[in-house]
């Protein structure tokens, strides 16, 4: 880089010539000082900066260099700021786009939540074990869903779809074992009762499916956990069932079907006494209907093939008081309707 003082030789021989034709005319006169002053380098190099006309007319002929280099660092510097402000912006989108978090996985057996190792975890081309704990970390990218596929000797496969929030999520997968676990029952008219041959049940959201038989039977195994049955016919329509597969269990879930033209729904929810829990038993019935129905021995009940419209619920159950419910049901909705009954006291204490 061209010095200051180089300036100042400049503006020395710009006042030396000066000077000799000051001599030149009358006589004698002082000698210069061998290099302009700072101030005055200075004041040279901050005119020279501020001419945008990039003219160097008039100038003496090695400030023009000065000039040209010293425009060059301003728009270099210039350059480099936008670069680093460039480069900063673009590590903070990776940052954000591409930081890498830690998924702790933790695989159990969905029947006595026992830690299951040696469990295989996939999560795209890469491949993990579980340990004695039946742990195992997957490194993952912040906001972008993970797919994971788990598999075991002996059980069926599970895939979980997760999106990682934190630096250090967790996820538990459960697998359950490959056992006898049937699902049987009957698929009907739900206003005739008669029988539906030939309707297909299936699972929702999976691919086994089965015909009823003639007399609208049907029955197959279906894996374990929280599953949905439905049943389908050409002009009828109906309402899925949930229900949740054990080992070993034999489950009975009859699916009625209604004519498509119809405009009925469905009522379903829990029954409860206050302070004991599920009322098993308890009696639903809709007010000016033979619709009705009791309660299992979770205290859970469905009533289907409801008119829509505004309905009148009665529930009762021995030793509480009756409960009336006023609901508005619409046309093939699966209303939920949970109910807390009271206990009678007896008649010592009123």
């Amino acid at each position: 880089m061209i010095s200051l003082a180089r300036v100042g030789r400049a503006s020395q021989r710009s006042k030396g010539k000066s000077q000799e034709s000051k001599c030149s005319e009358g006589g004698n006169q002082e000698e210069p000082d061998d290099l302009g002053t700072e101030a005055e380098i200075r004041n040279i190099v901050a005119k020279t900066t501020l001419m945008h006309d990039c003219s160097t007319d008039g100038l003496p002929g090695d400030i023009c260099p000065v000039i040209s280099v010293h425009r060059w660092f301003i728009v270099s510097v210039s350059c480099l700021r936008g670069i680093h402000f460039g480069f900063l912006v673009a590590l903070a989108a990776t940052c954000a786009l591409g930081a890498e978090a830690r998924v702790r996985v933790r695989v159990r057996d969905g029947d006595t939540g026992q830690a299951l190792a040696d469990a295989r975890v996939k999560a795209g081309d890469s491949t993990f074990f579980t340990d004695s704990a039946g742990e195992c970390i997957v490194p993952a990218d912040f906001n972008r869903r993970l797919v994971l596929t788990t598999t075991m000797k002996g059980c069926f496969p599970a895939t979980d779809s997760f999106m990682p929030t934190v630096s250090n999520a967790r996820l538990v997968v459960k697998l359950y074992g490959i056992q006898p676990r049937t699902v049987i029952g009957f698929v009907r008219d739900g206003l005739t009762g008669k029988p539906l041959p030939r309707a297909t049940v299936r699972l929702k959201n999976g691919d086994l499916s089965r015909r009823a038989d003639s007399a609208g039977m049907y029955s197959f195994p279906v894996p374990p956990g929280e599953r949905e049955l439905v049943a389908a016919l050409p002009g009828y329509r109906g309402f899925s069932r949930r229900l949740s597969v054990r080992p070993g269990d034999t489950a009975a879930v009859d699916l009625p079907l209604y004519d498509a033209a119809l405009v009925v729904g469905e009522i379903a929810g829990r029954i409860e006494v206050r302070g004991l829990g599920a009322a098993c038993g308890a009696n639903v019935a809709v007010e000016g209907t033979r619709l009705g129905t009791a309660s299992d021995q979770n205290g859970r009940y469905i009533v289907t093939g409801v008119p829509a419209g505004t309905q009148r619920v009665v529930f009762t159950y021995a030793g509480c008081k009756k409960a009336l419910k006023v609901v508005s049901l619409a046309a093939w909705q699966s209303l939920s309707l949970n109910v807390q009954l009271e206990q009678r006291l007896p008649s010592s204490r009123r």
